[in-house]
């Protein structure tokens, strides 16, 4: 299943990308163009807006209304639970960006382009396929393991 989230759930997108879950980012804020963007990809709707909701459920496709008054780890459980979601252990390997894949590349490839500290104090290293934003695991690496934990625990 895909799933789109609309501008006022970008950092939700952001958090399931981190859990290791697909989600697209609507790059509209138009009504019309977010409908016609998902309709396009044939996807679920993920939207605060109830107007919004309900006008993509009278155009026949599928949308999941967050209540966006909950903190981000209470609307990431609902999307989860509601759709039935696997959130995997495993350090990610979706951009948080744009959603593309990750690929591991050599240390090699991305010094200069990474700061000299962390090219120093790791080895694994991995590249979007599409915007080539470089990730590594680095310190906030356990906060975001702390906060999938925790909606986890919500779920």
């Amino acid at each position: 299943m895909k799933l789109v989230a609309d501008s006022m759930l970008a950092k939700l997108a952001r958090w399931m990308r981190l859990a290791g879950i697909s989600v697209y980012s609507t790059p509209y804020v138009d009504d019309n163009k977010i409908i016609t963007y998902v309709k396009r990809r044939r996807a679920l709707l993920l939207t605060c807006d109830t107007a919004l909701a309900n006008r993509s459920k009278r155009r026949g496709f599928n949308v999941l209304l967050v209540d966006c008054n909950e903190d981000l780890e209470h609307q990431m459980a609902f999307v989860i639970r509601s759709l039935k979601l696997h959130v995997s252990d495993e350090p990610s390997m979706i951009c948080t960006m744009c959603n593309s894949k990750l690929k591991k590349v050599k240390k090699s490839a991305v010094k200069g382009i990474v700061p000299a500290k962390a090219y120093d104090s790791h080895d694994n290293f991995y590249i979007c396929t599409k915007c080539k934003r470089v990730y590594w695991e680095g310190t906030h690496w356990k906060r975001i393991k702390n906060r999938i934990s925790r909606v986890k625990r919500i779920i």
